[in-house]
Protein backbone atom coordinates (compact mmCIF):
# COMPACT_ATOMS: atom_id res chain seq x y z
CA UNK A 1 0.00 0.00 0.00
CA UNK A 2 1.33 3.35 -0.47
CA UNK A 3 1.26 6.59 1.86
CA UNK A 4 1.44 10.18 2.23
CA UNK A 5 4.41 9.51 4.08
CA UNK A 6 6.38 8.96 0.34
CA UNK A 7 6.65 5.40 1.34
CA UNK A 8 4.94 2.31 -0.01
CA UNK A 9 4.80 -0.90 2.24
CA UNK A 10 4.72 -4.82 0.92
CA UNK A 11 3.02 -6.93 4.00
CA UNK A 12 2.42 -10.40 4.26
CA UNK A 13 -1.18 -10.96 3.61
CA UNK A 14 -1.80 -13.88 6.16
CA UNK A 15 -0.22 -12.73 8.91
CA UNK A 16 0.20 -8.81 8.52
CA UNK A 17 3.78 -8.76 8.74
CA UNK A 18 5.57 -6.04 7.09
CA UNK A 19 7.89 -7.39 4.27
CA UNK A 20 9.51 -4.35 2.66
CA UNK A 21 9.66 -0.45 2.87
CA UNK A 22 10.68 1.84 -0.03
CA UNK A 23 10.46 5.35 0.14
CA UNK A 24 9.90 7.69 -2.38
CA UNK A 25 10.15 11.23 -2.92
CA UNK A 26 6.07 12.32 -2.91
CA UNK A 27 2.95 10.60 -1.32
CA UNK A 28 1.78 7.51 -3.18
CA UNK A 29 -2.15 8.28 -3.66
CA UNK A 30 -3.16 5.74 -6.19
CA UNK A 31 -3.13 1.54 -6.30
CA UNK A 32 -0.53 -0.68 -8.10
CA UNK A 33 -0.41 -2.85 -11.15
CA UNK A 34 1.52 -5.96 -10.78
CA UNK A 35 3.46 -7.70 -14.11
CA UNK A 36 3.73 -11.34 -13.18
CA UNK A 37 6.01 -12.43 -16.02
CA UNK A 38 8.78 -9.89 -14.46
CA UNK A 39 7.47 -10.10 -10.63
CA UNK A 40 7.39 -6.56 -10.24
CA UNK A 41 5.42 -3.91 -9.18
CA UNK A 42 4.62 -0.64 -10.86
CA UNK A 43 2.79 2.53 -9.28
CA UNK A 44 3.35 6.53 -9.41
CA UNK A 45 4.10 8.57 -6.65
CA UNK A 46 3.59 12.69 -6.41
CA UNK A 47 7.36 13.26 -7.07
CA UNK A 48 6.24 12.62 -11.10
CA UNK A 49 8.42 9.09 -11.13
CA UNK A 50 7.21 6.09 -12.07
CA UNK A 51 8.58 2.95 -10.08
CA UNK A 52 8.99 -0.60 -11.22
CA UNK A 53 9.80 -2.79 -8.09
CA UNK A 54 10.50 -6.27 -7.40
CA UNK A 55 7.66 -7.74 -5.97
CA UNK A 56 9.10 -9.82 -3.43
CA UNK A 57 12.07 -7.55 -2.15
CA UNK A 58 10.82 -3.87 -2.89
CA UNK A 59 14.20 -3.61 -4.45
CA UNK A 60 14.27 -0.59 -6.82
CA UNK A 61 14.34 -2.02 -11.30
CA UNK A 62 14.69 1.09 -12.47
CA UNK A 63 12.10 4.83 -12.32
CA UNK A 64 11.03 6.93 -15.02
CA UNK A 65 10.57 10.80 -14.78
CA UNK A 66 7.46 12.93 -16.14
CA UNK A 67 7.07 16.48 -15.32
CA UNK A 68 4.10 16.47 -12.60
CA UNK A 69 2.90 14.29 -10.13
CA UNK A 70 1.38 10.94 -10.63
CA UNK A 71 -2.35 10.47 -8.92
CA UNK A 72 -3.46 7.25 -11.19
CA UNK A 73 -3.22 3.32 -11.67
CA UNK A 74 -0.87 2.01 -13.67
CA UNK A 75 -1.93 -0.58 -16.20
CA UNK A 76 -0.48 -3.38 -17.56
CA UNK A 77 -0.65 -5.24 -21.04
CA UNK A 78 1.49 -7.61 -22.77
CA UNK A 79 4.93 -6.31 -22.64
CA UNK A 80 3.61 -2.71 -21.79
CA UNK A 81 2.83 -0.41 -18.68
CA UNK A 82 1.14 2.57 -19.19
CA UNK A 83 0.11 5.39 -16.89
CA UNK A 84 -1.27 9.16 -16.52
CA UNK A 85 0.81 11.73 -15.22
CA UNK A 86 -1.16 15.22 -14.08
CA UNK A 87 1.34 16.78 -16.59
CA UNK A 88 -1.53 16.19 -19.03
CA UNK A 89 0.67 12.73 -21.04
CA UNK A 90 -0.38 9.30 -21.01
CA UNK A 91 3.17 7.37 -20.98
CA UNK A 92 3.67 3.84 -22.68
CA UNK A 93 6.56 2.08 -21.15
CA UNK A 94 8.31 -0.71 -22.26
CA UNK A 95 8.44 -2.89 -19.59
CA UNK A 96 11.79 -4.90 -20.38
CA UNK A 97 13.85 -2.06 -20.65
CA UNK A 98 12.32 0.96 -19.03
CA UNK A 99 11.93 2.68 -22.09
CA UNK A 100 9.40 5.49 -23.67
CA UNK A 101 7.36 3.70 -26.36
CA UNK A 102 5.41 6.71 -26.72
CA UNK A 103 3.19 9.52 -25.23
CA UNK A 104 0.13 10.95 -25.59
CA UNK A 105 -0.92 14.50 -24.52
CA UNK A 106 -4.21 15.78 -23.59
CA UNK A 107 -5.54 19.47 -22.93
CA UNK A 108 -6.09 18.71 -19.52
CA UNK A 109 -4.51 17.35 -16.41
CA UNK A 110 -5.45 13.55 -15.44
CA UNK A 111 -6.20 11.98 -12.89
CA UNK A 112 -8.22 8.91 -14.45
CA UNK A 113 -6.44 5.95 -14.90
CA UNK A 114 -6.48 4.11 -17.92
CA UNK A 115 -8.23 0.67 -19.54
CA UNK A 116 -8.00 -1.14 -22.35
CA UNK A 117 -10.33 -2.79 -24.26
CA UNK A 118 -8.88 -4.76 -27.22
CA UNK A 119 -6.43 -3.30 -28.82
CA UNK A 120 -7.38 0.05 -27.61
CA UNK A 121 -6.14 2.50 -24.76
CA UNK A 122 -8.90 4.25 -23.48
CA UNK A 123 -7.99 7.09 -21.00
CA UNK A 124 -10.25 10.50 -19.76
CA UNK A 125 -8.79 13.66 -18.77
CA UNK A 126 -9.74 17.23 -17.22
CA UNK A 127 -10.64 18.57 -20.84
CA UNK A 128 -13.62 16.15 -20.29
CA UNK A 129 -12.39 14.36 -23.33
CA UNK A 130 -12.16 10.16 -23.40
CA UNK A 131 -9.23 9.42 -25.63
CA UNK A 132 -9.36 6.20 -27.74
CA UNK A 133 -5.59 5.29 -28.33
CA UNK A 134 -4.15 2.54 -30.49
CA UNK A 135 -2.46 0.32 -27.74
CA UNK A 136 0.87 -0.27 -29.88
CA UNK A 137 1.47 3.48 -31.31
CA UNK A 138 -0.51 6.10 -29.10
CA UNK A 139 -2.16 7.30 -32.37
CA UNK A 140 -5.51 9.19 -31.29
CA UNK A 141 -8.20 7.29 -33.05
CA UNK A 142 -11.49 8.59 -31.65
CA UNK A 143 -12.53 11.04 -28.26
CA UNK A 144 -15.92 11.61 -26.86
CA UNK A 145 -16.27 15.28 -25.76
CA UNK A 146 -18.43 15.01 -22.21
CA UNK A 147 -19.65 18.43 -20.35
CA UNK A 148 -17.51 17.87 -17.63
CA UNK A 149 -13.79 16.24 -15.91
CA UNK A 150 -12.98 13.04 -16.72
CA UNK A 151 -11.39 12.15 -13.27
CA UNK A 152 -12.37 8.28 -13.08
CA UNK A 153 -11.34 5.12 -15.36
CA UNK A 154 -14.27 4.06 -17.54
CA UNK A 155 -16.47 0.35 -17.06
CA UNK A 156 -16.26 -1.79 -19.74
CA UNK A 157 -19.17 -4.48 -20.06
CA UNK A 158 -18.23 -6.76 -22.40
CA UNK A 159 -21.55 -8.96 -23.14
CA UNK A 160 -23.42 -5.55 -24.30
CA UNK A 161 -20.08 -4.29 -25.22
CA UNK A 162 -21.04 -0.58 -23.75
CA UNK A 163 -18.71 1.69 -21.94
CA UNK A 164 -19.89 3.81 -19.18
CA UNK A 165 -17.74 6.70 -18.07
CA UNK A 166 -18.74 8.96 -15.50
CA UNK A 167 -17.53 12.68 -14.84
CA UNK A 168 -17.31 15.14 -12.71
CA UNK A 169 -20.59 16.56 -13.08
CA UNK A 170 -22.62 13.73 -11.27
CA UNK A 171 -23.09 11.87 -14.85
CA UNK A 172 -22.85 8.40 -16.14
CA UNK A 173 -22.49 8.27 -20.21
CA UNK A 174 -23.47 5.13 -21.54
CA UNK A 175 -21.00 4.87 -24.98
CA UNK A 176 -21.27 2.29 -28.10
CA UNK A 177 -18.00 1.86 -30.20
CA UNK A 178 -19.27 3.13 -33.95
CA UNK A 179 -17.63 1.01 -37.16
CA UNK A 180 -14.58 1.56 -38.04
CA UNK A 181 -14.08 4.59 -34.29
CA UNK A 182 -15.00 5.38 -30.74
Amino acid sequence: CGCNNFSVYAFDAQKGKLLWEFETGGEVKASFAFDDARDTVIFGSYDSYVYVLKTKIGELVYKIKTDEAIYSTPLVNNNFAYIASLDKNLYCIDLDTGALVWKFATNGRIFASPEIIGDKIYIGSNDGRLYELDAVTGKNTAFFQATERITNKISYNKDTDKIFLPTFANEIYCLSKKDGGG
